[in-house]
């Protein structure tokens, strides 16, 4: 009696894993919150027997969602915050890139080198 008792409760844990698993796709979509559900719960019930339905449901729920070009159609980009006058700021220019030079830079002059002198002990050394 109590040997049936523990078989009827081994079988329905293996039974409940089995079911858990098979319907891993759709748990894992219902977690992500995955558009388009119904097809991956079709796909898994339907197809999830052979490995191939069950690994191509799993995929449909790990997919990165796909953002539609019907949706951004139309849409503006975010408007940029306005900017506000500062003291002190910095260039006070006109935006965009600097104006032309008329005349050519300046030559770039670089101060002297100081004479290196070598390290104490290898000057001794040939």
């Amino acid at each position: 009696m109590i040997y049936s008792l523990i078989t009827s409760a081994v079988l329905a844990g293996i039974a409940a894993g089995a079911a858990a698993l098979y319907l891993l796709p759709v748990l894992i979509g219902q977690a992500r919150h995955v558009p388009g559900l119904r097809v991956v719960v079709v796909v898994d019930v339907a197809l999830g027997w052979t490995l191939i339905g069950w690994a191509i449901a799993l995929a449909m729920t790990l997919r990165a969602p796909r953002r539609h070009a019907a949706h951004t159609i139309g849409r503006l980009p975010p408007a940029a915050p306005p900017v506000s006058p500062q003291r002190d700021a910095g260039w006070a220019g006109p935006p965009g890139p600097p104006p032309c030079r008329v005349t050519p830079p300046p030559p770039l002059i670089l101060p002297p080198r100081p004479p290196q002198s070598a390290p104490p002990g290898r000057a001794d050394r040939p």
